[in-house]
C-alpha cells in the first residue's frame, strides 16, 4: 500500500523515489533524523522502496523466511522484530552512512536471517542454509551500487540480538514450566 501511495504521490509507480514527495518524506535521511529530531524516520523507510524490483525483493525475502519465524514466535513477537530490526538498520545508517537517504525493508530481511540462525541453533538443526543466505546477501551488498551495507549489517544485528533475547526467554519458560523434567524422580 505505501508503495502505490508513495508512486501515486511522485506520479511515478516505476520509480516513486525519484522526486521530492511523500516517499522522501518517510525516508531513513541521517541529516533530517538527528538535526530535526525525526526518529520515526527509522521505521518508515522500510516501508519506502525504490523500484518494483527491489519491493519484490524484499516482500519475496520476508514472507518466505518469516512465514517459518511467524510460526515459531507468534504474530506479535514478529511485528515487534520487525521494527526493531528497521529500526537498527536505520541506526546503523544514520552512523555508518550519514551523508546517504535510504529505503527499504531489507533491514528487516537481515534481521530475519539472523533470527533464522538463532531459530535453527535453538532446535539444533544445520545452520548452513541460512548462514550460506547471510553470507551470500553480504557479498552482494558489499559490491552492488546503491545498496546500503550499514543498514543490512544494522538489521542483521538488531535480528542476532532479538534471536539471543527470544532464544533465553523460550528457555526460561520452559525450565520454569511444571511439566519441565526438574523432578529427579
Amino acid at each position: 500500500m505505501a508503495y502505490v501511495v508513495t508512486g501515486v504521490d511522485s506520479g511515478s509507480l516505476s520509480r516513486p523515489a525519484s522526486a521530492p514527495g511523500v516517499a522522501w518524506d518517510l525516508m531513513v535521511d541521517p541529516l533530517l533524523i538527528t538535526a530535526d529530531g525525526q526518529w520515526w524516520r527509522l521505521v518508515t523507510g522500510a516501508f519506502v522502496h525504490l523500484d518494483p524490483g527491489h519491493l519484490l525483493m524484499n516482500m519475496l525475502l520476508i514472507g518466505l523466511i518469516g512465514r517459518e519465524l511467524e510460526r515459531a514466535y507468534g504474530t506479535l513477537t514478529m511485528v515487534a522484530s520487525m521494527l526493531f530490526c528497521a529500526v537498527g538498520g536505520g541506526l546503523a545508517v544514520v552512523w555508518l552512512q550519514p551523508d546517504s537517504v535510504v529505503g527499504g525493508a531489507s533491514a528487516i530481511g537481515y534481521g530475519m536471517f539472523a533470527m533464522l540462525v538463532g531459530l535453527s541453533l535453538e532446535r539444533r538443526t544445520d545452520i548452513r542454509a541460512p548462514i550460506v543466505l547471510i553470507v551470500v546477501n553480504l557479498a552482494y551488498s558489499a559490491t552492488a551500487g546503491g545498496v546500503s551495507l550499514p543498514g543490512h549489517l544494522g538489521g542483521l544485528a538488531a535480528g542476532a540480538v532479538v534471536a539471543v533475547v527470544l532464544t533465553a526467554v523460550r528457555r526460561r519458560r520452559a525450565t520454569s514450566s511444571p511439566w519441565s523434567s526438574t523432578d529427579p524422580r
